[in-house]
């Protein structure tokens, strides 16, 4: 089997009997370096593709790659971004009320968005990338949503949470147009995974708790925000796409609400703050399938600060609460960043792939 093949047959939850390894985000551009065997900073694409191919992941879910504001900050410069909103002219809650008040129609949406021109787009992106990985690695991509985290981006948490307080219908009206935009690039993502062939399967997710849970009390979620989403999501839903989701922070005030979307995977897990890793293995679907799982080696405790050994159990852990033939992927909880020692990296990647096939009988 080739490793394509492999990261296909474990989303279609098959009994593959090699493991499906997550390239993990990788923000640790010594560590690609140190697997391609040249610097990162020269050709950070090449370098970033050389680092997938031999790594021995298979499974690229965002194209991802470190900027120049990562080499600014490995290179310990102190970079200030005093109030972003402020400049983009969101002063307070009442620039925001204005901000949607200007939005444009249903109507006006609909008519400039091009399926077929979308669809081509995204269907080539991922081709192209398939092409300079080769044969051994799956890419897919995002998909769209009903906007949640862009809102408090662009405007400030302050003026976010403030105006969804005061003008809840006004939010919801913003999170409405851009379920619209949402579900007619989901329309488009259909298309093209049945038009190029390609894996019916997306990932992503919305940034929506912290540590404590939501940053919105989940009766508002409800009221506004989730039943947006949903609707947004139904095309590919409707189109037998699986969607995995991202899981932030302490998702389980809202975990109800998440699997409700007609979800089929959960990727995350920060059991650091309360979220148990066996539990969300005791999940499933809306078809009442065990939910698939993308875990569970932490890069804000296991991976930084723990040994070589540490990496290892988790690998191991990973692996056998979550159980085969459930399309289960090995993967971090979210971004590898720059501190974490070299050999707990390796240590990820090389256990996985021996562990893995231990396991699974391959």
């Amino acid at each position: 089997m080739t490793g394509r093949d492999i990261a296909l047959g474990t989303l279609h939850r098959e009994a593959v009997p090699f493991p499906c390894i997550n390239y993990c985000w990788m923000t640790h551009t010594r560590y690609m370096s140190h697997v391609a065997g040249r610097e990162y900073w020269d050709d950070p694409e090449g370098v970033f593709i050389a680092y997938v191919r031999r790594s021995g992941a298979n499974l690229v879910p965002q194209w991802y790659y470190p900027d120049e504001g990562h080499r600014r900050l490995e290179a310990g410069e102190v970079m200030h971004a005093i109030d972003p909103h402020v400049r983009r002219g969101f002063r307070e809650p009442e620039d925001v009320l204005r901000y949607i008040e200007r939005l444009p129609s249903d109507e006006a949406v609909e008519r400039e968005f091009n399926v077929e021109v979308v669809a081509e787009a995204y269907g080539g992106n991922i081709r192209q990338r398939m092409e300079q990985l080769g044969p051994d690695v799956l890419v897919i991509d995002g998909f769209g949503q009903a906007d949640f985290m862009g809102g408090y981006s662009q405007w400030g948490y302050e003026n976010y949470l403030a105006a969804s307080a005061l003008w809840p219908e006004a939010m919801h009206h913003y999170y409405h147009h851009t379920a619209v935009q949402g579900r007619l690039m989901n329309h488009a993502i259909a298309l093209a995974c049945e038009r190029y062939g390609l894996a019916p399967f997306v990932y992503g997710g919305q940034d929506i708790c912290t540590a404590k849970g939501p940053i919105m009390s989940p009766a508002a979620l409800r009221e506004i925000y989730f039943p947006e989403l949903k609707w947004c999501l139904e095309p590919l839903v409707e189109a037998g796409i699986g969607i995995v989701w991202h899981c932030d922070g302490d998702i389980r005030p809202i975990l109800g609400d998440v699997l409700d979307l007609g979800v089929i995977g959960l990727q995350g897990f920060e059991e650091e703050h309360g979220v148990d890793y066996g539990e969300m293995a005791r999940l499933r679907d809306a078809k009442g399938r065990p939910i698939a799982i993308w875990g569970c080696v932490s890069v804000t405790s296991t991976l930084p600060h723990g040994t070589a050994d540490d990496v290892r159990r988790a690998v191991e852990r990973s692996f056998t609460i979550a159980g085969p033939g459930r399309g289960f992927v090995l993967s971090s909880t979210s971004s590898v960043m720059p501190e974490v020692p070299l050999e707990n990296v390796d240590a990820l990647f090389t256990h996985g792939r021996q562990f893995g096939r231990e396991y699974l009988g391959g």
